[in-house]
This record gives C-alpha cells, sequence and structure tokens, in this order.
C-alpha cells in the first residue's frame, strides 16, 4: 500500500490534472493506493482573500466569483457538458458563500478561516476523483475530515493520532481492496465535527498520517522540482539534487524552513521506518530525492531562505536585565497565540524573537505585553539559514542584503536580513 500526495502546482490548471491521471495510471496502482490531492493552484490564498475582504466589508463577491470562475474553466475543459460534477461545484460553491455568511466571525478568525479554506481541498478532489473516473480509474472520493481527528488548535491542528489511525483501519482499507481512495490534504475534524486545518501546506503532512495510520510501504510527493536540493533555485544558481537525506537531516531542514516538505511530515513516518519520496510531476521518470532511516555523511552546504517574518525586539521599560522570569513570560504568550519563534537572540537587557508575519498574532502579543516591556518590530525580513556553512558562501550571499541579526556556530549560520531598500 503507497500514498501519493499532489500539491496545488500538480493540479493547477487542467493539462496538469491530465498529468496527475497519466502519473497515477503508469506510476500507481488500481488499488492500495490513497491520493491526497491539495487545491488547485493559488486558490488558498484566494480564499484567504475572499474571508478578509468579507470582513472588511468590501466587495467579497467578486472574490467568490473569481475562485468560481476558475475552476468552472479547469472542469469545462476536463468533461463534457451536462457532466455531474458541474452540479456538485455548484452545491459546493453554494456552500462556501453559505458558510461565509453565515459560519464567520472576525472576532473568531483562526475558527472561520478553517470552515472557508476547506473548500479549495473539497472542491479539487472532487475534480480530479471525477475525472479519475472517467479516465477510466475507480475510485473512492473520501472526506478526510470524518477520519484525521483534531483538537480544537484552529489552523494547527494537533492530532489524535490513535483515534485517527482506529477510524482509517476500520473504514479506508476494506476500499483500498478494491479500488484507490482519492481525498483531501490539510484538513482535519473536531469531535463537535468543525473542520480544522494542519497548518500551511498540510497536505504533506496528511500523507505522512495516512502512511502512518495505515502502515503504507512508501509516501511519494509529486512536486515542481525534480527532488530535495540544497536550496532555492530561483535565488541560488547552481543547486544541488540530494539522492537521499536521513530523516534527522530531513527534519532539520524543515524546521529552519525549507519549504520542500512540511515540517511534521517526517516523525510520523520515522516511527514507522516508512521511506518519503519527493519526484518531479514533469519529470515522473526520474528518482528524486529518498528519505529514510540510513544515515549517510552529508556536507553539502543547504541554503534556506525563510521570507514573510517579523523581528520583534522586548525591552523592560525600566532598563532592567531580562530575567528568566521575563524570558518565561515572553515564551509564555507566544504559546498562548500559538505563535512560532525561528530565531531567539538575548542580551542583558533585550530579547529579539523572529517570528512569522501574522499580524492579527503580532497585535496580540504586543497587547498582551506591552505593559511591562517596550515592543519595537522590524517588518519585512527574512531569516537566513545556512548548514555547513563557509566563509565564502557567506560572502557571496551577504552583501545582497541588509544584515539585522547573526548568530554563527560550527556547522550552522542563521541571519536575519533584509532586502535593501530602493
Amino acid at each position: 500500500m503507497q500514498v501519493f500526495k499532489f500539491g496545488g502546482a500538480s493540479v493547477k490548471n487542467a493539462e496538469a490534472v491530465r498529468n496527475v491521471a497519466h502519473i497515477i495510471q503508469n506510476f500507481g496502482t488500481p488499488t492500495h493506493l490513497v491520493v491526497v490531492v491539495s487545491a488547485m493552484g493559488k486558490t488558498t490564498n484566494a480564499l484567504e482573500k475572499l474571508l478578509n475582504t468579507y470582513f472588511a466589508k468590501a466587495d467579497w463577491q467578486t472574490e467568490l466569483q473569481n475562485i468560481q470562475q476558475y475552476h468552472f474553466e479547469i472542469s469545462e475543459q476536463l468533461f463534457p457538458e451536462k457532466h455531474l460534477i458541474f452540479t456538485a461545484l455548484d452545491y459546493l460553491f453554494l456552500q462556501l458563500k453559505e458558510t461565509l455568511l453565515h459560519k464567520t466571525q472576525p472576532e473568531k478568525y483562526d475558527e472561520s478561516y478553517d470552515q472557508v479554506i476547506c473548500f479549495g481541498e473539497i472542491i479539487a478532489t472532487h475534480i480530479v476523483s471525477q475525472f479519475l473516473q472517467e479516465q477510466g480509474i475507480e475510485n473512492e472520493w473520501i472526506d478526510i475530515r470524518n477520519f484525521i481527528k483534531t483538537d480544537t488548535t484552529w489552523r494547527e491542528g494537533k492530532v489524535d493520532f490513535a483515534w485517527t489511525e482506529q477510524l482509517l483501519k476500520r473504514e479506508i482499507l476494506p476500499i483500498l481492496q478494491e479500488k484507490i481512495v482519492v481525498t483531501q490534504g490539510f484538513l482535519g475534524g473536531t469531535l463537535g465535527n468543525k473542520t480544522t486545518t494542519l497548518g500551511r501546506e498540510g497536505s504533506d503532512y496528511t500523507a505522512s498520517i495516512l502512511a502512518y495510520s495505515l502502515e503504507a510501504q512508501k509516501v511519494t510527493i509529486w512536486k515542481d522540482v525534480p527532488g530535495i536540493l540544497n536550496a532555492d533555485p530561483k535565488k541560488v544558481p547552481n543547486t544541488q539534487l540530494y539522492e537521499t537525506l536521513s530523516y534527522t537531516e530531513a527534519a532539520e531542514m524543515t524546521f529552519y524552513g525549507a519549504n520542500v516538505i512540511h515540517p511534521k511530515t517526517i516523525k510520523p513516518l520515522a516511527n514507522k521506518n516508512i521511506p518519503l519520496y519527493v519526484r518531479s510531476f514533469l519529470e515522473p521518470h526520474k528518482a528524486g530525492t529518498c528519505i529514510d532511516g540510513i544515515t549517510s555523511p552529508q556536507n553539502t552546504p543547504t541554503i534556506i531562505f525563510k521570507p514573510n517574518q517579523v523581528l520583534l525586539k522586548f525591552a523592560i521599560k525600566d532598563l532592567a536585565f531580562i530575567t528568566e522570569e521575563n524570558l518565561s513570560k515572553i515564551l509564555h504568550t507566544f504559546t498562548q497565540t500559538n505563535a512560532k519563534i525561528h530565531l531567539l537572540q538575548s542580551s542583558a537587557v533585550s530579547l529579539w524573537i523572529a517570528t512569522d508575519f501574522q499580524e492579527h498574532k503580532v497585535i496580540k502579543i504586543i497587547d498582551f505585553l506591552s505593559e511591562e516591556f517596550a515592543i519595537s518590530q522590524t517588518r519585512n525580513v527574512q531569516l537566513l539559514t545556512i548548514l555547513y556553512y563557509n566563509e565564502k558562501m557567506l560572502q557571496s550571499i551577504l552583501p545582497k542584503f541588509e544584515l539585522i541579526l547573526e548568530q554563527k556556530t560550527q556547522q550552522t549560520y542563521r541571519a536575519v536580513i533584509a532586502e535593501f531598500s530602493a
């Protein structure tokens, strides 16, 4: 049994969906295969914009119409006129509109986010499932929210693995004896049947949860890159492909912000020693990168840019030293707001923390702590991490940026950087 995961780029248009069907026919199996699909193209971003526009009381109807038109245009290129998919899409977009109007509240932004954003995956999987059926690939569409069970940590649901495994084995394994299963990435469900999401780009994690629960032989993530590279080829020339990585190496790369796979993907697979393959949907015949439990020495520098960060500086108002008690209070606030700390540095009187720039979370952090601390923020920064760095490499990268803060160990270089202003 194996799991295939296809991200947004792999289903961004009609030709891409046809390619997914080609890959399943030529590299998959007619049974014992779970296909995990993300929202099409940039639909998640579009749904975020829709929600924000609705809360801002602006022209949300146009945003909704654009999303609807995008999916209908793809479907019109894939299906004959009057196919059942068009009735299904009409119903799903009506549900989306009803959810927006009656099940969202600005003061419950994260919960509202999950109830709206899930439609990207739901709609995409209906289209893919129906197209596979048209191509003679027998499959069953399932709603993953009924199987991956989480708590109510909105936008980053914590998975109940024992319950999830029980549900998946009981309900999904019998289906896989006869056909493949098509389902959504990124989504989970609570005990009260509300939708949760597993963190941005969380479809990889979904594939990992399914593989863990169903004891798959392997997982393949199909992407628009030939495998895992040592840097983003859009930012760094002459990148190198890793043919193999250990679970530990891959986990470290994702921790620092490498966006090839979701950070939580590795642990469930490592726990059951399930190999993960990252392959190109553009060149599916190529082997890509294999991540497994075999450790091999790596000394190729890995360069990771993590964009959209904000650097927060905390100082005690009466110029007292930063103490363990102060640090504990700040860290507790980050936990309360579910904000991630990607870099932390302290001096005698100040503390700096780099975190993802999510404005509503930053506002909460400042509100909670501004009475005791003087807080400043530097926006529009990114976090640079280089594993196995050398001075020559630093000299080739750093002059292109404004250096705000840096940390060095023997093997790891980290810095908060910004583009030079014009």
